[in-house]
């Protein structure tokens, strides 16, 4: 198996910048003892088993410094709660979470619901809770995008433009999309990509926004939520893009954790992550509503749309 390029976030003080990796951990800065050695105290959890460090693997949106302090408030959260020490992990994409997983180099991470399945059908990871933005209905839909000026107003439209899918692992950035477009256009799987004049994988949501808006590629296929975020960030350009159709919808990302980590371990992270009410920090991540448990049976639609494309979750 091919091993994935890793930024592991260490200790600050540890390792230079210069050695290209980002430093970040919970902050220790707060009291005499800091808020980790008070945590440790006070939180009572039987810490027999546990990693030396928690490790929270994540997909960069934007350059991974600026994640890194968006992350900030909520590893001083997690490491104040568990009383042990928490980072930062950031890998290139699903697959390589699946395997950082496998290969125990990381402890938690957020998969995409299609990556999910696989990681759970492969290496038997386990969800435990997912941040959603209306926990009334904690789904979310893939557009089809592209300019308002592109002349693209249907999907009929898309046969000889150039078109990006995100990555094949993507639930909203490929799967979904891909099982809308095979119906609408009456087309096969086969088929599919030979009715665009270019296709290719950005790698990621807002890069996929991104080349759009710049003209460099006609459509796309994103998740609502990437759209939404660059909308009311203010995005440059932002208000050229329309979308012309919208997947069915989809259970939002899971939460999942390594199968082997203790069970008071596992429970540590639930009633922690249940427990997060940051309004910042959950806004910006669209989850208004926080964390809420949820079952791995909310994801047989996605196994299902998985059947009728006719490929395997662990291929």
């Amino acid at each position: 198996m091919t091993r994935r390029w890793w930024w592991l976030l260490v200790p600050a003080l540890l390792i230079a910048p210069a050695a290209g990796f980002y430093a970040t951990r919970a902050t220790e800065t707060k009291g005499a003892a800091g808020p980790r050695d008070s945590a440790r105290e006070t939180t009572g959890f039987d810490r027999t088993g546990w990693p030396p460090v928690i490790r929270l693997g994540i997909l960069p949106e934007e350059s991974p410094s600026r994640m890194a302090a968006r992350y900030q408030p909520f590893l001083d959260y997690l490491e104040t709660f568990l009383g042990h020490p928490v980072e930062l992990v950031f890998g290139p994409d699903f697959s390589a979470m699946i395997d950082a997983l496998e290969h125990r180099e990381i402890e938690v991470t957020k998969l995409g619901p299609f990556a999910y399945i696989q990681a759970a059908e492969r290496i038997g990871a386990e969800l435990f809770v997912q941040g959603v933005r209306d926990a009334s209905a904690p789904t979310y839909r893939s557009y089809i995008i592209t300019r308002e000026d592109s002349g693209v107003q249907t999907l009929d439209d898309l046969r000889g433009r150039s078109f990006l899918w995100v990555d094949p692992d993507s639930t909203s950035g490929y799967l979904f999309p891909r099982a809308l477009l095979i119906g609408e256009l009456e087309s096969s799987e086969r088929e599919l990509n030979g009715i665009f004049s270019r296709v290719g994988f950005s790698g990621g949501h807002d890069a996929s926004v991104r080349y759009v808006i710049d003209r460099l590629v006609d459509a796309a296929a994103v998740s609502d939520s990437q759209v939404q975020r660059m909308r009311q960030g203010g995005y440059p350009g932002i208000d050229s893009i329309v979308a012309i159709a919208e997947t069915r919808p989809i259970p939002r990302s899971p939460e999942v954790y390594r199968r082997d980590l203790p069970d008071t371990l596992k429970n540590a992270l639930r009633t922690a992550y249940l427990q997060y009410d940051d309004p910042v920090f959950l806004e910006a991540h669209n989850y208004h509503d926080g964390y809420i448990p949820i079952d791995d049976e909310a994801y047989d639609v996605v196994r299902e749309t998985v059947g009728r494309l006719g490929s395997s979750p662990v291929e």
